[in-house]
């Protein structure tokens, strides 16, 4: 039995990492990960969300 998050829940958590600079990146890891079809990472609402949460990732904390 596989203990993994799903590949979509996986974007998710790459998202909110800030490792991953585009959905791009996000499918490149998903790859490198072995997930099976990195390419499921599509669609207009998840790749908005995911677009979201990877600027807030990145975005400078302040102090």
């Amino acid at each position: 039995m596989d203990n993994r998050p799903s590949v979509i829940e996986r974007a998710f958590q790459l998202a909110k990492s800030g490792k991953c600079e585009s959905i791009a990146a996000i499918r490149e890891q998903l790859s490198k990960e072995d997930y099976p079809n990195p390419d499921a990472v599509r669609g207009t609402a998840l790749v908005g969300r995911l677009k979201t949460m990877i600027t807030a990732a990145r975005m400078p904390t302040q102090a």
